[in-house]
């Protein structure tokens, strides 16, 4: 204190272990001596006993220790104020310490936070713990303040006196409850986001936590201008789940531009990403907008990009940079602001191991990563996505029913195909009624599984012939297109039969009958 005083002098209270008079407390004061010419000469300590009359009487003594102390400080004596400095009469909106003197140290306290105060300061603030901190709400003149006090309680004489430091956390508090706020508010649109995917396409989501994780991330980079990279196996939906970055991304408005880099011949690559003008080479009739053109302040998704030969990646990588191209045959640079999103089934570090993908153009691209997991790792989620398909595909208003076998066996596969092969053995067993499982070649022979057109065992001839009778309506379905009529015709009943029919076995909505102007159509 004596080291950062400005007035050379420091004083204290101090409690002392022996007691001195019938006291256990002291007032000390220090001070540094200058010479005429301001030399350091020496220093000085006072020591005075300090009686409890004295600290009731507000003496000189007391008002030099409070008056001087560098924060907001109040002295306590019976839970009613007997000391405080200019600092803590201010905070509590008063100009003039002498106002409060006396005053309940509660009484500033908001309602909420009283009955919690009066239960720490009960008996000679029994319950207040030494060193403490203590968070409390005052109100001051109509406005909540946070204030955080840390309290002393020490033996004067007869009584406990309390004497307490205080910090206005105001700002602070603020400040976390806004950011709190917007946390909420994030995880709100985030929710709401999901909710809109999900509208649209349920293939990502589901129960298991890889695949909420994975969701999580995409909505986090999709408000980013990030480039980042999705990798995963072939048929895990790597373009839809970049569709869907760009969809809840600031660039959603702008165009989403999907290039298959494996389709692109390394010969027409200028011309392809860049565009040419009209007399560029021998068949250029018009000027034709390129990949990067046509990506201009929206997305451009390059799927397979492993399959960029190093040439082609040099020549896109400096464009991506500068964010400028030239066409093909043209002189004048265009723009091409795009935000990149690329993926690949293949290892790319260990491409730049082997130098078949530049260093630099890694850098670029792999800023951020996103793995979605095979479907095999998230087997939870293939219900939903059966049922998901099925609703989707199937021609008719009630999708048809998976057995409880038959579904045990799909979750049973390990999927080598991922998504994509889960979606074409829907469609499969909505055109056949028969679900075919293609295993990994073993020894050069693919081998399968049917299932799905067999009678199933156990079953009792009704169930048999209901599912029979129910195969063979979304067969006809199936090929009339979903024309009812056509699909009655074809299986040989009449309209109002057929209808019937459907709705028993739970296939479509129970339609009106048409009114039979003679004898009934059955």
């Amino acid at each position: 204190m004596l080291r950062s005083s400005t007035s050379s002098t420091a004083s204290c209270i101090l409690q002392v272990e022996r007691v001195l008079g019938g006291e256990s407390s002291i007032w000390t004061q220090a001070g540094i001596l200058y010479g005429a010419s301001g030399e350091l000469t020496g220093v000085y300590q006072i020591f005075q006993p300090v009686t409890l009359p004295q600290l009731k009487n507000f003496s000189p003594i007391i008002r030099a220790f409070v008056d001087k102390f560098p924060l907001p400080v109040v002295l306590v004596l019976k839970r009613k104020i007997a000391a405080i400095n200019m600092d803590y009469a201010q905070l509590m909106g008063y100009d003039d310490p002498e106002k409060m003197i006396g005053m309940p140290i509660e009484l500033f306290l908001d309602d909420s936070d009283k009955e919690h105060f009066l239960q720490l300061n009960a008996n000679n603030h029994e319950n207040i713990l030494s060193g403490g901190t203590y968070s409390w709400k005052f109100r001051v003149k109509g406005e909540i303040r946070h204030l955080e006090g840390h309290p002393s309680v020490f033996r004067w004489g007869a009584e406990n006196a309390l004497i307490s430091t205080v910090i206005d956390i105001t700002d602070k508090m603020r400040k976390e409850k806004a950011l709190e706020n917007e946390r909420e508010r994030l995880e709100q649109e985030n929710a709401r986001l999901l909710e809109r995917i999900a509208r649209r396409d349920e293939i990502f989501f589901g129960e298991g936590p890889a695949m909420k994780k994975v969701m999580s991330l995409a909505v986090q980079m999709g408000k980013t201008d990030t480039n980042l990279v999705i990798l995963g196996e072939t048929g895990t939906g790597k373009s839809l789940l970049a569709r869907m970055i760009h969809d809840v991304s600031p660039r959603r408005e702008q165009p989403f531009i999907m290039v298959n880099c494996a389709a692109v011949p390394e010969s027409l690559f200028e011309s392809e990403f860049f565009g040419y003008v009209k007399g560029a080479f021998t068949g250029a009739q018009t000027n034709k907008q390129g990949f990067l053109g046509a990506a201009h302040r929206g997305t451009l998704f390059l799927d397979e990009v492993a399959e960029l030969s190093p040439a082609m990646q040099a020549k896109l990588l400096h464009a991506i940079e500068s964010k400028k191209f030239t066409p093909v045959g043209g002189s004048r640079p265009q723009d091409g602001d795009v935000r990149l999103i690329c993926a690949t089934n293949r290892n790319l570090m260990r491409m730049v191991e082997d130098g078949t993908l530049r260093e630099d153009f890694f850098y670029r691209i792999f800023v951020v990563d996103i793995s979605i997991p095979p479907l095999r790792e998230r087997r939870e989620d293939i219900p939903r996505l059966i049922e998901f398909f099925l609703n989707k595909f199937s021609p008719m208003d009630t999708a048809p029913h998976i057995s409880d076998r038959l579904m045990k066996r799909m979750q049973d596969y390990d999927w080598p195909g991922n998504v994509r092969e889960l979606q074409n053995i829907i469609l499969r067993y909505l055109a056949t009624g028969e679900v075919l499982f293609i295993f990994p070649p073993r020894n050069g022979t693919a081998v399968s599984d049917r299932d799905g057109g067999a009678a199933v065992p156990d079953e009792t001839l009704a169930q048999t012939l209901a599912r029979t009778e129910r195969e063979c309506i979304l067969r006809a379905l199936k090929r009339c297109g979903g024309n009812k009529i056509r699909a009655a015709e074809l299986l040989g009943v009449n309209l109002r039969t057929f209808h019937r029919r459907c709705a028993s076995l739970g296939l479509v909505r129970h339609l009106p009958m048409p009114r039979s102007r003679g004898k009934s159509e059955e």
